[in-house]
């Protein structure tokens, strides 16, 4: 039987940790995509970004936390949203019309104004 560990609480250090990390990681992408050096990136390193954000997205959405998908100065073409919303439905064995009937059923929604317009 393996002992509990403690977790420590979030500190402001944390945040801001966070805060960095998350600008020298979209820095590191446009920078790759810009000089078209993307295979320069691990895709196994992007995946693990990738599934620690959507289970944060999530945790906080459940939370209650009215999110916006896209921060200041990072709004993705419409095409790199339909092409990263396919993948993530199909990583977790979703069809869209199962999608649609999710959405029906549950409470938990994102910010109103989550157009790509009104994200910038």
């Amino acid at each position: 039987m393996s002992a509990l560990k403690a977790v420590p609480a979030q500190t402001p250090d944390d945040a801001e940790k966070f805060a960095s990390l998350a600008s020298d990681i979209a820095a590191l992408c446009d920078d790759a995509i810009a000089t078209g050096e993307i295979e320069a990136l691990s895709n196994e390193a992007l995946g693990q970004v990738m599934a620690s954000v959507v289970r944060l997205y999530a945790a906080k959405a459940e939370n209650g936390a009215k999110l916006m998908p896209f921060g200041r100065n990072s709004v993705p073409t419409p095409t790199d949203v339909c092409i990263t919303s396919l993948a993530l439905l199909d990583a977790g064995g979703i069809e869209v019309f199962e999608l649609g009937l999710w959405e029906t059923m549950s409470n938990i929604r994102p910010a109103k104004a989550t157009g790509l317009a009104d994200a910038s």
